[in-house]
């Protein structure tokens, strides 16, 4: 569908803020401030009349206009600098996409993000009991009959309880290396998310010195066998170089494209942070919306942040 049919009555601020994105995303080619120039001229000559883009043959956005007097050949435009246009026009179209819906969603995340300054540091694990919750835990595990060393067999039930212990003795420095002892057990006994949590211990030094090597193979065999979120932690080992691995942009996206295919939160907002920035892949503006709008939903902040600025045409990266 054409973005003229879908908003033949677009006016001149939304060109502005057309204009201001296009800038900010350093797409600045001879042809297409050609265009715009050209275009805002049409705007500012017909101002305040019903059909002010008639010499734009009623395209809703500035990135489509342009893309018509190419077609024209009123402005000369190279092969580079068409697909510039072609970015900037499917990025338009996907931002007008969550237009109808924006003042209610921005209302939303104000309401929600006003408690965030109380959220754990971390957002991983999900689950983040207090120290002062410990007591608790261990008084559900006994009625559980959950047994003190986790195993294959124990009943269904024990194993999140027991992922929560450890969580909360390793993460709040009550007792650290009895955390990290209950998340191998658990692992052993083959739960991915504690293989993760001891991969993450490892690598980030959290219980005891550091060990690189046997956190990093943790998150590969979790990994390969689907946990999204050693996908993701492998990912941003790879993206950055971390844990004494060779940067590898590449390999990272793929990681992160794994984990947002399971709806991982903040592995679709990487995969589109990869695509606005052209990171291990071919810059695609447009695709990384709906994976921004996704992460953002889950309540990803920064997911939020990038949705706002390309909304208002003011794209920082």
């Amino acid at each position: 569908t054409s973005l003229a049919t879908q908003r033949p009555g677009s006016s001149p601020t939304q060109l502005l803020v057309l204009m201001q994105l296009a800038a900010s995303l350093n797409f600045c080619s001879n042809c297409l401030v050609r265009a715009l120039e050209k275009l805002e001229k049409a705007a500012i000559s017909t101002a305040g009349a019903s059909s002010w883009l008639t010499a734009a043959a009623a395209t809703a956005t500035a990135a489509a206009a342009a893309a018509v007097f190419v077609r024209r050949g009123e402005v000369e435009c190279s092969s580079a600098d068409q697909e510039e246009l072609r970015q900037l026009q499917r990025l338009w179209e996907a931002l007008e996409y969550l237009r109808p819906g924006e003042k209610e969603m921005r209302e939303r995340w104000v309401k929600e993000e006003e408690g965030w300054y109380r959220l754990p540091p971390r957002a991983w694990p999900t689950r983040q009991p207090k120290a002062d919750d410990i007591p608790a835990l261990r008084e559900e595990l006994l009625a559980k009959r959950c047994p003190s060393v986790p195993s294959k067999g124990m009943a269904e039930g024990c194993f999140p309880l027991t992922f929560d212990l450890a969580t909360a003795l390793v993460f709040t420095a009550t007792d650290g290396p009895g955390g990290l002892k209950l998340y191998r057990a658990l692992a052993a006994a083959g739960d991915l998310e504690a293989l993760v949590a001891v991969g993450v211990i490892l690598i980030e030094g959290l219980v005891g010195p550091r060990n690189h090597e046997e956190g990093v193979q943790c998150l590969r065999t979790a990994a390969d066998a689907g946990s999204a979120q050693a996908q993701f932690e492998l990912g941003t080992l790879l993206y950055a170089g971390g844990a004494d691995l060779e940067e590898d942009e590449e390999g990272a996206f793929k990681l992160f494209q794994q984990a947002a295919a399971q709806k991982h939160r903040d592995g679709m907002f990487m995969v589109a942070d990869c695509l606005l920035e052209g990171v291990g892949v071919k810059r695609d503006l447009a695709a990384a919306v709906p994976l921004l709008h996704a992460s953002a939903v889950l309540g990803h902040r920064g997911a939020r942040q990038h949705l706002r600025q390309l909304l208002d045409g003011k794209w920082m990266g």
